[in-house]
């Protein structure tokens, strides 16, 4: 697990760990793992952060954990890991972009998607899809997104957006995993994940350069041949509905990204950027499969043994700002829904399943779902 945290001292820190169980009469145990922290100076004056991992932490197993500066330590925080070989689950949040609305009430709604969401699905991780604050230097929005008791113990994956995207704040709030050479902006770069059976890369397609994501994602498919499931993460949407969706720099990367996304097999893509839900048919390079046959059903909502890529667009999972449907057609739609209401997703991954259902914050009520099975497919496994 990778930890960043802001102290008032420019002395690094350290991170120290043990299990739950290990504890006694509310004391953190006298035995611990400790792992130091890299300091930098930081945008938010007087500020250093903080960022180091915790490592070989085993699985099933509740975890204490507390920082320390100096003669300064934290109080003791909590999490716990999943199941290292069984599927998993997590949340799947777009551009909560605190700021852009009010940036008390984008807080509240950020906040309440938040504890929804968690005590509903229980889920392993989130996956932020860009736009986590309005301005990108804004330290306060920094603060707004961050400061949630749910994020102590829940690892969050980012994806660099626009609004996010001129600033190394984004850099100093977040320390991401096998950060590339490739996508960099001010605030990051590519990089990638493999949780479970899955490899998550997540793109900053703020830089157009597809020759730069694809040599990304080439380097982190060859280190992760067994992966059952391939899923990319970005920010702007190629398959939208909304205010975005037929601007220029939209259709540029659709045509130069989606035939590079069905060159290296990849099976989902996870956007934002446009605050409108959508999901597209399955997509067979830049043709909607719209052929009922296809699919399971006759809702088709299921789809078995596909070589082709959902695209979903998350919308706000905070309220803070919605875009309204463009009146025209898009034949890769298969649902668009905009409610001016928070919206998340949860996601489950086995071998032999992906299923992704969203819902609104309102009432945890269904907007939709969609499952990809497979039962012929198998990893390959590596020589």
């Amino acid at each position: 697990r990778n930890l960043t945290w802001y102290a008032n001292v420019d002395t690094a820190g350290s991170v120290q760990w043990a299990k739950q169980s290990d504890m006694q009469d509310g004391l953190f145990p006298a035995q611990y793992n400790e792992a130091a922290a890299t300091s930098i100076a930081t945008n938010d004056e007087g500020f250093y952060s903080n960022q180091a991992t915790m490592t070989n932490l085993e699985e099933n197993t509740a975890y204490v954990y507390r920082v320390v500066n100096g003669d300064t330590v934290s109080q003791i925080y909590t999490f716990e890991t999943g199941d290292f070989d069984e599927g998993f689950s997590f949340i799947l949040a777009g551009d909560p972009q605190i700021g852009a609305g009010n940036t008390e009430s984008d807080t509240v709604g950020w906040d309440e998607t938040l504890d929804t969401a968690i005590a509903q699905l229980d889920p392993d991780f989130l996956v932020s899809a860009g736009d986590q604050v309005n301005t990108a230097s804004n330290e306060s929005q920094y603060t707004a997104y961050l400061d949630h008791d749910e994020l102590l113990g829940l690892p969050v994956a980012t994806v660099v957006g626009n609004h996010d995207t001129s600033s190394n704040s984004y850099d100093q709030h977040f320390n991401v995993a096998n950060q590339s050479e490739y996508g960099q902006t001010d605030a990051g770069s590519d990089y990638w994940f493999r949780y479970g059976n899955t490899l998550f890369m997540v793109l900053n397609v703020n830089n157009m350069s597809t020759a730069e994501h694809k040599a990304f994602m080439e380097d982190a498919i060859a280190e992760n041949e067994d992966a059952a499931w391939k899923i990319v993460a970005m920010h702007h949407s190629v398959y939208s509905v909304a205010n975005h969706a037929t601007e220029d720099d939209i259709l540029q990367r659709r045509q130069e990204l989606v035939p590079v996304f069905d060159q290296l097999d990849i099976d989902v893509v996870l956007q934002g950027h446009d605050h409108v839900y959508v999901r597209t048919y399955m997509m067979d390079g830049l043709n909607p499969v719209t052929d009922p046959a296809e699919y399971d059903n006759a809702e088709m909502n299921s789809v078995t043994d596909t070589d082709d890529i959902l695209y979903i667009t998350a919308n706000s999972a905070s309220g803070s700002k919605y875009y309204e449907i463009q009146n025209m057609q898009f034949p890769y739609a298969a649902v668009k829904n905009q409610e001016h209401v928070p919206t998340y997703s949860k996601v489950t991954v086995t071998d032999d399943q992906f299923a992704i259902t969203t819902y609104r914050v309102s009432n945890d009520s269904i907007v939709d779902s969609f499952t990809i099975n497979r039962t012929s497919v198998e990893p390959e496994k590596p020589e």
